[in-house]
């Protein structure tokens, strides 16, 4: 009976969370596709470097490595939105984003990812430290990124950058955190891609 009753106890308390949830949850009812990179623009050939770059999985830790779509509170608690998740994990959306940003936009030889495991001149590593909303106040969608740039056969890392972006969002509503998502993503390729293309025309040719 004491056992029965913590049971019940538990589960009202979770339900009461309304539109957030302690994560692991259940089943989610609603699943969002990751907004995609902006279309290729015109580019200039001869800006063109003679690389290949193999972007890698992002690291990050338990919180955003499934398909939860995590919310940090006033209080600092960590929840995930409820009935709701990504079409897939956190670090495969933002590699997938990321990659198909520099295929568009990077104007390089050639770009991949791990999941193929060609060889590249280059690799792209990076720790992804936030990825959430922050609800505390004005809400914010906040991506932290740790970026390194990796010879691949020393294993020497030529340089590294912390990248960190704060976008605004309308509301708490689903549909404008996931516009806020898309918004923060791209600002972050864009920097990211400036980056990178400024640290590789540094790296002596092979």
């Amino acid at each position: 009976m004491i056992r029965l009753t913590l049971a019940t106890g538990l589960l009202a308390g979770l339900l009461s969370l309304g539109a957030c949830t302690m994560f692991p949850e259940s089943e989610a009812l609603g699943v969002y596709q990751f907004p995609q990179p902006p279309a290729a623009t015109s580019n200039n050939a001869s800006q063109r470097l003679p690389l290949a770059l193999r972007v890698n999985t992002p690291q990050t830790g338990y919180a955003y490595s499934g398909p939860r779509i995590m919310v940090q509170t006033a209080d600092n608690q960590l929840l995930s939105y409820k009935g709701v998740r990504w079409s897939d994990p956190v670090p495969v959306l933002l590699r997938e984003y990321l990659s198909l940003s520099f295929q568009r936009q990077g104007q390089l030889s050639s770009v991949t990812t791990d999941e193929h495991a060609l060889y590249a001149d280059v690799h792209l590593g990076t720790n992804l430290r936030r990825f959430q909303l922050v609800d505390a106040g004005a809400p914010q969608v906040l991506i932290e990124l740790d970026a390194r740039l990796v010879n691949p056969d020393s294993r020497r890392i030529y340089v590294s950058h912390s990248f960190l972006i704060q976008q605004p969002v309308t509301s708490t509503q689903i549909a404008d955190v996931v516009e806020g998502y898309g918004q923060a993503t791209e600002e972050l390729a864009s920097q990211l891609l400036s980056w990178t293309r400024q640290q590789l025309a540094a790296i002596p040719n092979k």
